[in-house]
């Protein structure tokens, strides 16, 4: 089965946050112990996004279905708190307990020495800020902190002093010292010789190691994390343990043990025990609007700068293969004149009416005309929010037929669009509907074909600018497809081809359709 990506929408959100209520009839540090998410958000002090608690709640499940987790993850959305979080608290109440001394042993590593230690490093600095949320949260009623240097004082120490040893806590390694039943009750509980994260490059230098969980962080980089490292080095140290495995990593190449695994194109025969995540940038549009807006823009820029496959596969999740950009970036940028749309037209010219959906697609008008020198002039425009457009007759009578010299109306013929090309026909507009999902390929091919002998221009749009450069084309077994790319729309160039769709017809024979009898 395909991978797919799990959608964060609001009833996720819903369901997700029945793992930060909290238990009745429990002391707090019984109910973290138990739940991650409590953990998190009542020990550390980190409120977790909803895709993080599906995440860390499915790898501490107590049923313990599976061992092994994948989690396919875009840029900026948490991936490196998330498994810090988890080791914390693996380590804090010792919950992957194995080997003789009945200690939780982590094993990190990552595309390379430096990245593994950089993801140690951000555990040190979550258990540090624990320590000042834990100190600052919860007084007594003197208003006296209970706790003070709660994690650190959970460290292994060098002899009598309180600091943590350095010998066994650097930058390679945490441990936490040894469980003392009389005075930690939950916490370390049964450990004899203190659990302990390390950090590993991704060499033979891991060989030998025993771990009971295992985190291989950038999973993807095959370059690095090579399949005889995967098979030959890290995966024998969890066998005797039957260790807790946790593959992450944005995609990188379709190659490699973690593509294997992960199969997002069912090309192979899919491993029912291992547990299988995918969370793109839009995991986190909307419990965290504003830092989504920030990150989209940056992903904007990468766009139209041309790097389309860096933005399919760091934000969205894709393993680029055999997808390519449609349009030539080049060419895209040069249609774009520095001037904006025209309040009216005298010369004759088409509307193009692209009918958008109730959930993600927009609808778009476009007026566009060919002037006398063979061009293709994007006039003006209108979108509609989405579910918006129930006053398009309304519309098209007040601001576009009294100042455009309208000669066709090209709706697309859709279900979503019958009624309002019905009252279109009533009206006695030359209305000529079109079934762009048949005839996309072939007219998207002639508005290419005059795009790059330099027959396009529009006033300065960057939304449309986005949505050419993100248009890809590939070839399946019995068509070819032309579509947007993941997380984007093609409301606005869509309507802009429905407008120059007569101005395009002689790229081939047009298939027109009478709306008398239908």
């Amino acid at each position: 089965m395909a991978l797919e990506e799990t959608k964060v929408d609001e009833e996720f959100v819903k369901a997700m946050s029945l793992f930060r209520e909290k238990p009745k009839g429990k002391d707090m540090m019984t109910a973290c112990s138990e739940n991650i998410v409590l953990f998190s958000e009542h020990m550390l002090g980190i409120k977790l996004y909803s895709w993080q608690v599906k995440f860390l709640t499915d790898i501490s499940d107590p049923a313990g279905l599976y061992k092994t987790f994948l989690a396919l993850t875009s840029r900026q959305i948490g991936k490196s708190t998330a498994v810090a979080i988890f080791s914390i608290w693996a380590g804090v109440f010792n919950k992957y307990a194995g080997t003789i001394h009945n200690n939780t042993i982590i094993g990190i590593t990552s595309a390379s020495d430096t990245q593994a230690k950089k993801l140690l490093y951000e555990i040190k600095k979550i258990m540090m800020s624990g320590d000042r949320y834990m100190e600052n949260t919860y007084k007594d009623d003197q208003g006296k902190s209970i706790w003070n240097k709660f994690f650190s004082k959970l460290l292994s120490t060098s002899g009598s002093s309180k600091a943590a040893d350095k010998g066994s806590n650097n930058t390679t390694t945490i441990t936490f010292r040894p469980w003392n039943e009389g005075a930690d009750d939950i916490l370390l509980k049964g450990s004899m010789s203190g659990s302990i994260i390390k950090s590993y490059p991704p060499t033979s230098v891991i060989l030998g190691e025993t771990f009971t969980v295992i985190i291989i962080d950038e999973a993807g980089k095959n370059e690095r994390i090579s399949d005889e490292f995967f098979y030959d080095y890290i995966t024998p140290t969890g066998n005797s343990t039957n260790a807790i495995r946790i593959y992450l990593s944005t995609p990188w190449v379709p190659a490699g043990f973690f593509y294997r695994s992960a199969n997002p194109a069912d090309e192979y025969e899919d491993d029912p025990s291992i547990k299988k995540l995918l969370f793109s940038i839009e995991a986190i549009e909307l419990e965290n609007p504003n830092y989504y807006s920030n990150v989209k823009k940056q992903i904007d820029r990468l766009v139209l700068d041309g790097k389309k496959d860096e933005v399919d596969r760091g934000y969205y999740c894709r393993f680029v293969k055999g997808e390519r950009s449609y349009f030539d970036p080049d060419g895209v940028r040069a249609i774009f004149e520095d001037t904006g749309m025209v309040d009216s037209y005298e010369k004759p010219c088409d509307l193009g009416v692209d009918f958008g959906g109730q959930t993600t697609s927009k609808t778009v008008l476009t007026v566009s005309a060919l002037d006398d020198n063979g061009l293709i002039q994007r006039l003006w425009h209108k979108t509609y929010e989405v579910g918006q457009d129930n006053s398009i007759i309304e519309d098209i009578e007040a601001e576009v037929l009294p100042f455009f010299n309208i000669q066709r109306v090209i709706p697309d013929m859709c279900p979503q669009g019958d009624y309002i090309i019905r009252q279109m026909v009533d009206k006695g507009w030359s209305v000529e509907p079109m079934s762009f999902r048949k005839d996309k390929v072939k007219k998207y091919g002639a508005f290419r074909s005059m795009l790059r002998r330099g027959k396009i221009r529009s006033y300065n749009d960057i939304e449309l600018q986005v949505e050419m450069l993100g248009m890809e084309f590939s070839q399946g077994s019995k068509q070819s497809v032309i579509q947007h790319a993941a997380g984007y729309s093609d409301d606005l160039i869509d309507s802009f081809v429905m407008s120059a769709y007569f101005f395009v017809e002689n790229e081939g024979e047009v298939k027109m359709f009478s709306w008398e009898g239908i």
